[in-house]
């Protein structure tokens, strides 16, 4: 049965990089990366998990990394198949199980550190500025 490979890349250095434009900024100390990608992960996975194509003779295979993207990116490759070619109704299908989790830019804040809160207080006291959005 031909493989369809999935690689994930959780865009970690692009968070990273702009940390710097926070208000204030966030500190490395300040964020949990492993939890941030665990969390991605998890994520992931669950959408991909009602996702089948038995019935196209394929079977799904997943791998994740945190790389050097500037956002989560999604590699689709099949091996086993024509030319390695995957179905365009297969990539419309991952990318429709993954869209709500890709979606979700701002998840990285989840894992902001009770240091970086304190640190965001203090920082409003001294300016009075309301936070912009």
């Amino acid at each position: 049965m031909p493989i369809v490979r999935i690689r994930i890349c959780i865009g970690v250095a692009g968070l990273r990089a702009g940390f710097a434009r926070e208000r204030p900024p966030v500190a490395d100390e300040d964020w949990d990366a492993v939890g941030y990608v665990d969390e991605r992960i998890a994520a992931y996975r669950d959408a991909l998990r009602p996702l089948s194509f038995a019935d196209r003779g394929l079977s799904l295979q997943a791998a994740f990394d945190a790389g050097a993207a500037a956002s989560d990116r999604i590699v689709v490759s099949a091996v086993g198949c024509p030319r390695d070619d995957v179905p365009a109704a297969v990539v419309q299908a991952i990318a429709d199980a993954v869209r709500t989790v890709s979606d979700d830019t701002g998840a990285w804040r989840r894992h902001l550190r009770a240091a970086y809160f304190e640190r965001h207080r203090a920082w409003r006291l001294e300016t009075g500025s309301p936070i912009a959005h």
